[in-house]
C-alpha cells in the first residue's frame, strides 16, 4: 500500500472561537475523517513560531494516508463532505483553509523517535533547476539541518495534489523535521545563524522568495 501525507493548515473563524474550534476538531472532525478508507493516522499541531515567509495559520493537522489510488481516495473525501459523512462547522475559517497532499520523495534521514515538535518547510526549486534542488536538499541541506542540536531527523515529500490552496502557495516540496527542544526560539536563532555563517550551505537552486517555514508543537 502506497504511503502519502496530507497537511491541513487552518484557523478558527475568529479569535474568540478558539476553544470551540479545538473541541470540534478533536471531537468531531478528526473522528469523521479517520472513518474514511485510507486515513490511518492524524496528529494536530499549533503553529508557534514562523521562521521564513508568511505562516498565516494557527493550526496544522498531519494526516497519514495509505492507498493505491490517491485520486479515488480524495474523490471519496469530497463526496463525504457533500453527503454529510463529514460534518462541516462554521467555526473553521474557509478563506485560509489549505490542504496539500504529498508523496515521499526521499527516505527519512536521522534518528527516529524524537518527534516532540515539528519544523516544516514548504519550498520549490528555482526555475529549471529541480534536479539540482533535490540533489542539494537530500545530500547537503537535510544533513546540515539535522546536525543542529534539537533537530533529530527529516523526511521530504513532493506535492501530489493541491487539494485546497486558496493562498496560492504553489510550493512543490515539503520537508518535515523532527524536533525535540525546550526553547524553539533559541533553536530558530541557531538554524538562522548556521545559514548566515555558511555552516548550513544554502543553494540558489531553491527559490528563497517562496520559502515558507515554521515551527509547531502538538495540540
Amino acid at each position: 500500500m502506497a504511503r502519502h501525507i496530507q497537511i491541513v493548515l487552518s484557523n478558527p473563524a475568529s479569535g474568540d472561537r478558539d476553544r470551540e474550534y479545538n473541541e470540534w476538531y478533536d471531537g468531531q472532525h478528526i473522528p469523521d475523517l479517520m472513518g474514511l478508507k485510507g486515513f490511518v493516522g492524524a496528529t494536530r499541531y499549533r503553529v508557534v513560531l514562523p521562521f521564513a515567509g508568511k505562516a498565516p495559520w494557527s493550526y496544522m493537522v498531519l494526516y497519514e494516508l495509505e492507498t493505491e489510488d490517491l485520486s479515488a481516495m480524495l474523490a471519496e473525501l469530497v463526496d463525504a463532505h457533500g453527503d454529510g459523512r463529514i460534518a462541516v462547522s462554521d467555526v473553521l475559517d474557509p478563506a485560509s483553509l489549505t490542504a496539500l497532499v504529498f508523496s515521499p520523495v526521499a527516505a527519512f534521514q536521522g534518528t527516529p523517535g524524537h518527534r516532540r515538535q515539528l519544523f516544516v518547510a514548504l519550498s520549490k526549486p528555482s526555475e529549471g533547476r529541480e534536479d539540482e534542488f533535490n540533489t542539494w536538499y537530500d545530500g547537503r541541506h537535510v544533513p546540515d539541518v539535522i546536525a543542529i542540536d534539537g533537530i533529530f531527523g527529516a523526511e521530504r515529500f513532493k506535492l501530489a495534489i493541491p487539494f485546497l490552496d486558496p493562498i496560492g502557495l504553489g510550493e512543490r516540496y515539503l520537508a518535515v523535521y523532527d524536533v525535540d527542544c525546550p526553547d524553539l526560539r533559541d533553536l530558530a536563532a541557531r538554524v538562522a545563524a548556521d545559514a548566515r555563517s555558511g555552516r548550513a550551505v544554502m543553494s540558489d537552486a531553491i527559490d528563497m522568495k517562496s520559502l515558507t517555514a515554521f515551527f509547531l508543537e502538538p495540540v
